[in-house]
């Protein structure tokens, strides 16, 4: 699938192509897995799955990973080498082999670890473990226990509380699995035993493990319900002791997984539709801004979605109560900034159960969307970054990244360039987010897709000549140190792929398809240092070619995934590359059938093959010579450094690279990314040599086009101050735009004697100019009545030794735009009302609507006055997004004008970019130009 691993413990699954589940109404009970609630902070968003979000919560692991937003609903498996250990000293076939006499002690004996296994065990083993007589005696033993406890954990308790929810979860998911009736009233009488167990509210990390399984019992049996008083209880009680111990949040955590399920349980629904305490304890628990931050705060989360959810009951008695308390969560927190996660988590559950419009937050998506991507940055004309806070030099190198990555995938793959047939992804969006918690945040109510990953591509549909494709990703400390963007080299193969090699969408494919789309993304992102594939062959967790070939996304086995993709399609690449241009040509044209003909052949055809392949990547095979990556032509002027990028250079067997830059003018360099400075204009052949540490190397070439050193740009009413020795010369240029009534240049200040320059079209000289002010020391000014458009070049020539000069451009225009930053404070957001100007704030962006455009013949939107360089975007779609931008303005300095025809939509969006101060901005219908 095109979605990330996670790099948690937890690998979690995240299907880009999954139905959205809150369209299914229809549904089973399921028994949460332990992975996915008992220890791991789970948000609970609108969403869910038919049959997943019912079933019992499965396997214990003490471990904790960012709730923000997560889903509730993925079914969640856990591969770690610790649980591989403890797993490999149990005995489940004594667990199997006992009988309910004896079944109490075997669970106390193996423990909770060992416990875990039985979520995952063979069907037959897991028939024999679970039975009706085995379960009741299990709950016998716990209600004594329950009412023994001292309030300190009991590990013994601990095991046979996660026996029972295994037992639920296994009849679930077994057909051969049946409690008989007596099983579940035998099972709440232990509950009831350690509810009414004087500890049950104590507050130590030891005690929170035991409640922990509890209160996930009292879910996995369906007895929410009768436990709707402990959760209110709990909802009472809970502070910032508690909030300080991880097993005790993990524990009380479990209340809401309770509210959240029990809306399939209708004597808790009946219950609840009337319950105005709880109401208020779910307002006053979402109140408690102390969690805000803090370890806590996925529990707050977590209750602002429940107080949302009970929105689902319409028409009930407690809804006047639920939509105050939503009022106040609303104006407590922001959409983005304080509180953002309860904020987001309580509109994304409520616009799906109510008006969005009583609470003022419709399209809240949208405009959470303009504010956090706000950063965008062009890497070529079918790669768009948008970002929260990306720096210019991951920005640069991400985007040499993805440029040599697809070079490397169309030479490795020998594509052609050829897209498949109705493909038109022709252009890709990578959002980055700044953290895996923004991520969380953020991305699910953005891009509605869960979060509970490490990040995702969405291709969409290929054939909508309209659609967009999205690679949405977060910055880590862990990710590849050039750029910090984690799974950015497996997410772009993706990208690429489903371009090059996959007719369709995500889910066009009939056959399976996970080893080559997982495998090709990690192959060409890694070639060959992927020292985790070669690992699994040597810790024994081999897989045939039939069974790699037949790999799917049930299960999320990590390792069959993505290292034995990547060892297959890897094997397929080396030894039989005809047999793989072959297979593209069916997969690019659907032929799904003659697919699964040929890669069944491969494997019977190569299996042995496959097996001394593998064993020769254990035992370290040949020495493969490196490629060097130049990443060129490069361009720059006399005298600037310029950036050389080694970006995309490898040896195939992860052997460190050494460097050697040859700039061809004399000079060389054994960095792996050095800069350079050229002296003269002129054109450079440079050449990379990268060698391993066998001697092997490889060369590539290219070209330094160099440049006449370039003025600096003036920006109207920015004053630069200058200095400079005698005899020396700094060059300027100024844009004007058409229909500027002064250009006004001056010069003023410091010591010494400067000489100002100025002529249009072209660099002035000596002795050809426009202006030149004639005035000793260097107080000089060149001012020019109706400029001509276009650019106004300036020389500052030191006459004497010049010091702290200040110099100054401004552009004076006749505009309609009132200077209102004279009379007025600024906004930085909001609705513009036709024919009113208003003095805009200094924030980049700045985002405000127009209401009514559609009914209009003509609108004007104009801005002036102030200092800085301002840009307008306007949309009729949406907030301005780079892609949906329908006009434009960005002239030199803060005259801008933009001016549109009818409209098809009632709003318009406009986004004003740049660093402005004092500027104006006025909207009008019906009346004025740009002219």
């Amino acid at each position: 699938m095109k979605t990330t691993k996670f790099t948690s413990v937890m690998v979690a699954l995240a299907m880009a192509g999954a139905v959205n589940a809150h369209q299914e109404s229809e549904r089973l009970f399921k028994p949460l897995e332990a992975s996915s609630q008992a220890k791991i902070n789970i948000s609970h968003g609108h969403e869910h799955n038919a049959k997943r979000d019912k079933a019992p919560v499965a396997e214990s692991e003490a471990m904790q990973v960012s709730p923000l937003l997560a889903a509730q609903t993925s079914q969640v498996n856990t591969f770690n080498a610790d649980r591989s250990e403890q797993l490999s000293v149990c005995d489940l076939a004594s667990l199997a082999n006992a009988n309910s006499s004896q079944i109490v002690a075997e669970v106390k004996l193996q423990g909770a670890s060992c416990i875990n296994a039985l979520f995952s065990a063979e069907s037959s083993i897991q028939s024999k473990v679970f039975t009706s007589d085995k379960m009741y005696a299990a709950a016998q033993s716990t209600k004594a226990l329950s009412q023994s406890y001292a309030g300190n954990g009991s590990s013994d308790l601990e095991a046979l509380y996660l026996f029972i929810r295994a037992g639920f979860y296994v009849e679930f998911y077994n057909d051969q699995v049946s409690f008989a009736t007596w099983v579940k009233p035998a099972v709440k009488e232990a509950l009831d035993a350690f509810v009414n167990n004087s500890h049950f509210y104590d507050d130590n990390d030891a005690h929170g493990k035991v409640l922990s399984e509890a209160i996930i019992t009292m879910d996995s049996s369906e007895l929410q319900d009768s436990y709707l008083p402990v959760v209110k209880a709990w909802l009472a009680k809970w502070n910032e002791s508690y909030g300080q111990k991880w097993n005790m949040r993990s524990a009380v955590n479990g209340i809401f997984t309770i509210l959240y399920r029990g809306q399939w349980n209708s004597n808790f629904v009946a219950q609840v539709k009337n319950d105005q305490e709880l109401v208020q304890l779910l307002g006053n628990f979402t109140a408690q801004t102390w969690m805000i931050n803090s370890d806590s705060q996925y529990l707050i989360i977590n209750a602002a979605s429940e107080l949302a959810r009970l929105k689902l009951y319409d028409g009930a008695a407690i809804q006047d109560n639920v939509d105050n308390q939503l009022v106040s969560l609303f104006s407590r927190y922001e959409s983005y900034g304080f509180g953002d996660g309860v904020w987001l988590a309580a509109a994304d559950v409520a616009t799906y159960y109510s008006d969005c419009s009583k609470f003022d937050i419709c399209d809240f998506d949208k405009e959470l969307e303009a504010k956090v991507l706000s950063q965008q940055h062009s890497c070529s004309d079918t790669i768009k970054i948008r970002a929260q806070e990306l720096t210019p030099v991951q920005l640069t190198s991400a985007c040499e990244k993805m440029e040599a990555e697809e070079v490397r995938f169309h030479d490795m793959l020998e594509t052609g360039r050829s897209p498949v047939a109705d493909d038109n992804n022709d252009f890709l969006q990578v959002n980055i987010f700044n953290s895996s918690s923004d991520y969380k945040k953020y991305a699910k109510a953005i891009f509605k897709i869960s979060t509970d990953n490490g990040g995702m591509y969405l291709e969409g549909d290929p054939s909508d000549v309209n659609n967009i494709a999205n690679f949405v990703a977060y910055e880590a400390s862990y990710a590849k140190p050039d750029h910090y963007i984690w799974n950015l080299e497996h997410e772009y193969v993706h990208y690429l792929d489903g371009r090059f090699d996959l007719y369709g969408g995500f889910n066009a494919p009939t056959k399976p398809i996970v080893w080559w789309s997982e495998g090709v993304a990690e192959y060409i992102a890694n070639l060959n240092d992927n020292q985790a594939a070669i690992d699994t062959i040597q810790d024994g967790s081999t897989y045939t070619l039939a069974e790699t070939f037949s790999t799917t996304y049930d299960g999320f086995d990590q390792d069959r995934i993505y290292r034995w993709g990547y060892l297959g399609v890897r094997f397929m690449y080396e030894r039989h590359f005809d047999e793989v241009k072959a297979m593209r040509q069916e997969t690019r044209t659907a032929n799904w059938d003659g697919y699964q003909e040929r890669v069944n052949r491969w494997a019977s055809q190569y299996q042995s093959e496959f097996v001394q392949w593998c064993n020769s990547l254990v035992d370290g095979g040949q020495n493969n010579a490196p490629t060097s990556q130049i990443n060129g032509p490069y361009t720059g002027t006399a005298d600037q450094a310029i950036q050389f990028s080694s970006q995309g250079s490898i040896d195939p067997d992860g052997d460190t690279l050494t460097y050697l830059w040859s700039f061809g003018d004399g000079s060389e360099s054994n960095i792996a990314n050095p800069t350079h400075n050229y002296t003269q204009p002129g054109e450079y052949q440079v050449s990379l040599t990268v060698m391993d540490p066998a001697g092997l190397s490889h060369v590539s070439n290219t070209i330094a086009s160099i440049s006449a050193a370039s003025s600096e740009k003036l920006r109207s009413g920015s004053p630069v101050i200058i200095s400079g020795e005698q005899d020396e010369q700094l060059a300027f240029s100024i844009d004007v735009a058409a229909g500027v009534d002064k250009l006004i240049l001056t010069t003023s200040g410091g010591t010494g004697d400067v000489d100002l320059y100025v002529k249009a079209g072209t660099a002035p000289t000596f002795n050809e100019f426009d202006c030149r002010p004639y005035k000793s020391g260097n107080e000089e000014i060149c001012e020019i009545a109706t400029p001509v458009a276009g650019t106004y070049y300036l020389m500052l020539h030191g006459y004497n030794r010049f010091e702290n000069v200040q110099l100054l451009g401004e552009i004076h225009t006749k505009s309609a735009v009132e200077d209102m930053c004279k009379s007025q404070g600024s906004i930085s957001n909001g609705r513009l009302t036709a024919g009113k100007t208003v003095c805009l704030g200094s924030q980049d962006p700045m985002w405000f609507s127009l209401e009514n455009v559609s009914a209009q013949q003509s609108i004007v939107i104009q801005t002036a006055h102030g200092s800085g360089d301002l840009g307008l975007e306007y949309s009729n779609g949406g907030w301005p997004n780079g892609s949906n931008v329908e006009a434009s303005s960005f002239n030199q300095g803060n005259v801008e004008c933009i001016e549109l025809g009818a409209q098809s939509s009632y709003w318009g969006y406009i986004k004003v970019s740049g660093d402005p101060a004092g500027a104006s901005i006025k909207v009008s219908y019906n009346a004025g130009s740009c002219n």
